[in-house]
């Protein structure tokens, strides 16, 4: 709401606009992968009505601190169809792992917003939330965004999707932080999570559906609302922009490195290391300096855990989006580098496959990968069918979770937990790798680790556990 002043003097109306704040402050993880070192980052938009803030924080509280650090606070303006507004974000460098800090964002006299996070872990443990396919406004994804505050993860993994239905500034506005940014948590509401818990989001279909920034001047605002590790190369084919070269230029000067840099990315959190990948249909797979760069980073990697984290799932089996499997061209690879779980979005349900190795077919001179032009991927299967995840918790291969279950309207509700009706007929295309289809409800995913041991739980929207395994090593 704005509130108007009117003064008079000698004649002359003066009037003065409180600033509207778009987006409230919210945290990041900025750039830090590993865990040689760490920052947050914080983040918010207002009107175009500038204003001076500051932003505070240290080790403990506030008012107990023996040292108050101020955070360096860069300001971008945004010209986005005709309207301006002002996007800022601070950064808070110099942080100790396992330390809970508060801080606090003011406006002259006025406190925006105070409020805590603990920084990342440096222990054997870790404990977090995955969920995909999101940002629509339901009750559904409200409802999942309260019982994910419930489980008060360390951080929240979200493999694409984040908004519907082209990735837009309004869109995250009106959709997204009003359920994970919002004042309050509850059922009808969502949870007021970003102030306090970092999001690690990956690119979905959805998200780059506004990369025309003369079509969609407010689009691709993923780049806007997100700081994450830049430490992966850039790859030959990836993600472009298109629009006026002035538009174009403004957008990459808004978004600095992290427009495409932070398409690809990976981090660390106690014992898990995370590997985020875009798997859009301009990737390719195996362009060889992300192949390059995940032979060195996943396997530079001393954690207990190795998962690696794309939209697009290569072993699908719901009826909708089962015929693009290009991601399968990577399983060996992963395989090698011994990752232990893939974590997708892209169908809005909930699957989990028995531990699995694929090699993909190739041509009869064995130089290249058969692929259809619908992008399925046929090859050979090997499954761990001893595996079970209660008596028998050692995996002999990959095994590949999609938690599409987000928020958007589900997929397929008709498979929910029959078996029989997720069968297909090529055996080179398709075997009996899913173990478990929940459709028929909206679900996220539950990772703790400890050690050498790993629990998998999906969790309903009614706080119900639908699933669960552990893994040992």
């Amino acid at each position: 709401m704005k509130y108007i002043l009117f003064a008079c003097l000698m004649g002359v109306v003066f009037t003065v606009a409180a600033q509207e704040i778009l987006v409230s402050p919210y945290i990041q993880p900025g750039n830090a992968s590993n865990l040689l070192r760490e920052q947050k980052v914080i983040i918010w938009h207002t009107d175009s009505i500038p204003a001076t803030f500051n932003v505070e924080f240290a080790a403990g509280s506030l008012e107990d601190a023996k040292k108050v650090s101020t955070a360096k606070i860069s300001v971008i303006t945004l010209k986005l169809g005709g309207k301006t507004s002002i996007l800022y974000r601070a950064v808070l460098t110099g942080l100790k792992f396992d330390t809970e800090y508060a801080y606090r964002v003011t406006k002259g006299n006025d406190i925006v917003l105070a409020a805590s996070f603990v920084s990342r872990t440096k222990k054997k443990a870790s404990h977090f939330a995955v969920f995909g396919d999101c940002g629509v406004g339901s009750p559904e994804q409200k409802a999942i965004a309260y019982q994910v505050a419930q489980q008060k993860p360390e951080f929240v993994l979200i493999p694409g999707d984040l908004v519907y239905n082209r990735g837009m500034v309004n869109e995250y506005q009106a959709r997204f932080f009003p359920v994970y940014n919002g004042a309050e948590t509850s059922l009808e509401k969502g949870a007021s999570l970003m102030k306090s818990v970092p999001f690690y989001s990956l690119l979905g279909n959805h998200d780059i559906y506004s990369s025309n920034l003369d079509k969609i001047p407010g689009g691709l605002a993923y780049f806007y609302y997100n700081d994450l590790p830049e430490n992966a190369p850039l790859t030959e084919h990836r993600l472009e922009l298109t629009g006026k070269p002035e538009a174009v230029k403004a957008y990459n000067a808004a978004t600095g490195g992290r427009f495409p840099g932070t398409a690809n990315y990976s981090f660390e959190q106690g014992n898990v290391h995370i590997t985020c990948i875009d798997a859009n249909s301009y990737v390719n797979p195996l362009d060889q300096a992300l192949v390059d760069w995940m032979r060195q980073d996943i396997a530079a990697s001393t954690s207990d855990w190795k998962i690696v984290s794309f939209h697009e799932p290569g072993f699908n089996s719901s009826k909708t989006h089962d015929e693009f499997q290009l991601m399968r061209l990577l399983s060996p690879i992963m395989e090698e580098l011994g990752v232990d779980m893939v974590l997708n979005g892209h169908v809005h349900n909930y699957q989990r496959t028995m531990p699995l190795r694929f090699a993909p077919k190739m041509n009869d001179k064995g130089n290249q990968f058969i692929i259809s032009k619908e992008g399925s991927v046929d090859g050979t299967f090997t499954l761990d069918q001893k595996f079970d995840g209660a008596t028998q918790t050692k995996a002999n291969g990959i095994i590949y979770i999609v938690t599409g279950g987000g928020g958007a309207a589900l997929y397929d509700t008709d498979l929910s937990n029959k078996p029989e009706l997720w069968k297909r007929e090529a055996k080179e295309n398709w075997v009996p790798f899913t173990v478990k289809l929940v459709s028929d409800i909206h679900s996220f995913t539950m990772i703790d680790t400890e050690g050498k041991k790993l629990t998998l739980r999906q969790i309903n929207l009614k706080g119900e556990t639908i699933d669960e395994i552990h893994m040992t090593k």
